[in-house]
C-alpha cells in the first residue's frame, strides 16, 4: 500500500498548502493500493496514517528551504538537521518520523513533498499567489511519484 498524508491548517494562510493538495488529489482516480489522508494538524496522531503501508508521501508546507513557491522532494534524513523547517503541527514531521522509528519496523519508504511558503497568517484562509501556483505542479509531481 502507498499512503499520501497531507498536513496543514487551511485557516492559516500558506500553512493550508497540504490540505489544498489533499483536496486536489481526492478529485483524481488512483490505483486501489493508494490511500490519501487529511492529517490536518494531527501531530503524533498522524502515526495511524502510516500503518499498513510500504510507501508514504508526506505533504506539508516548508520554511527556509528556498524561494517561495519552490517545490521540494525530501527524504527523512534531509530533515535531520533542520527540524524547525517544516511549519507548525505541534513538533512537526521530524518528530513524527522519530516516533515512527520506535513503533514501526520495518519503516515504510518515506518521501516528503513540500513547497516553500510565503507566510503563515492565523485565521487568514487562502494561499499566497506563489504558493497557489505550486499546487498543480505538486499534484502532478505526486502523481508521477506514485505511478512511477
Amino acid at each position: 500500500m502507498q499512503h499520501i498524508v497531507c498536513f496543514g491548517n487551511e485557516l492559516h494562510g500558506d500553512d493550508g498548502f497540504g490540505i489544498r493538495i489533499y483536496a486536489q488529489l481526492c478529485q483524481l482516480t488512483w490505483p486501489k493500493n493508494v490511500e490519501i489522508f487529511n492529517a490536518g494538524i494531527a501531530g503524533l496522531n498522524a502515526l495511524r496514517f502510516l500503518e499498513n503501508c510500504s510507501q508514504a508521501i508526506l505533504v506539508d508546507a516548508l520554511a527556509n528551504f528556498g524561494n517561495v513557491g519552490q517545490i521540494f522532494v525530501l527524504r527523512p534524513e534531509d530533515l535531520a538537521d533542520r527540524p524547525e523547517q517544516l511549519t507548525g503541527h505541534g513538533l512537526g514531521i521530524p518528530y513524527l518520523l522519530e516516533a515512527l522509528k520506535i513503533i514501526r519496523n520495518p519503516l515504510p519508504d518515506i518521501l516528503i513533498v513540500g513547497v516553500e511558503i510565503a507566510a503563515v497568517a492565523a485565521f487568514c484562509p487562502g494561499l499566497s499567489d506563489k504558493t497557489e501556483q505550486a499546487v498543480l505542479k505538486t499534484v502532478h509531481l505526486i502523481q508521477n511519484l506514485v505511478l512511477a
